[in-house]
């Protein structure tokens, strides 16, 4: 299609979108909806997924040794732990540092660990990376059952999977209560269309006279729906990213941010507002095509 002609398509939309200012408003308002809670989604679906990949990466196990156990124990089983094919690297960590780790993860709120330091309850304990996060698991199972002088690995075992699975129930959730509210977002845009389409009736049938081909007679009105579906996505991809931008600062500012971190602004904001728009445009032109064939038939 030549760029005048594209133009002057453009204009026509334009046009016809501000003679139905009412209609296009109620439009606009269904799309957004529909892509507010689209976009809510998306942000909640890419920091699942975001979550687990990093759990993934950081995942450790974290094997207590038995208050029995000497120092030379210690060693030695720093050694054959250290030798286990699938074991990446082998930490140490004194029950003293471990309580220090947990009062810099609390912070303000570590005052109920005050006085421990003279009567610590943490156990020694050994932090193991996998070289690989699948086998994990399997590398705890065979700690505990090898290693007399460990009382117990934990591994936050099944953390991702779960995550992964509360964001499958989301996304199905959406999906469902997401097409209805699409559907009535097309319904409206077509019968915005519609209303177009009456208007500019004789102007069809002249072009149709003339030769005008079917293409060059529907193209306005592809263009005005996805307009009206580009003008619903501004407003939920701003509320959906300023409210984002929002939640990372006051998590930022109450020290959390470290125990719960999101996916940063950037690439999230260019996945949101690209996806949500091109659902906009879509929806809008679905809108579209139903009107004009039920209406236009050409």
């Amino acid at each position: 299609m030549k760029i005048d002609t594209m133009i002057r398509h453009t204009r026509e939309a334009i046009n016809s979108l501000r003679r139905n200012t009412w209609m296009v408003f109620a439009a606009c308002s269904a799309v957004a909806v529909t892509l507010l809670i689209f976009g809510i989604f998306l942000v909640f679906a890419f920091n699942i997924n975001y979550l687990a990949s990093e759990l993934d990466k950081q995942v450790a196990i974290r094997a207590s040794v038995s208050v029995s156990a000497t120092d030379d124990d210690i060693d030695q089983l720093k050694g054959q732990l250290e030798k286990e094919p699938e074991v990446k690297k082998v930490t140490f960590v004194p029950k003293e540092e471990g309580l220090k780790q947990m009062k810099a993860q609390w912070g303000d709120d570590a005052h109920f660990l005050s006085g421990l330091e003279e009567d610590n309850p943490l156990p020694d304990t050994f932090v193991i990376e996998a070289k690989n996060p699948q086998q994990t698991e399997r590398l705890a199972k065979k700690i505990d059952q090898n290693y007399r002088l460990i009382d117990h690995t934990e591994y936050g075992e099944g953390v991702t999977d779960k995550l992964l699975g509360l964001s499958s129930w989301v996304r199905n959730m959406v999906l469902v209560f997401g097409l209805g509210l699409a559907a009535l977002a097309a319904f409206l845009i077509s019968n915005t269309i519609k209303l177009t389409i009456f208007a500019r009736r004789r102007e069809i049938e002249i072009m149709r006279l003339v030769g005008a081909s079917n293409w060059f007679i529907r193209w306005p009105f592809f263009i005005e729906g996805g307009v009206i579906g580009i003008l619903g996505a501004i407003v939920p991809v701003t509320v959906v990213l300023v409210g984002y931008n929002a939640v990372v600062n006051i998590l930022e500012a109450n020290n959390a941010y470290s125990f719960f971190k999101l996916m940063g602004m950037w690439p999230l904001s260019f996945y949101v507002a690209g996806l949500t728009t091109l659902l906009g445009v879509m929806i809008g032109v679905w809108g579209s095509l139903i009107s004009i064939r039920r209406f236009l038939r050409v």
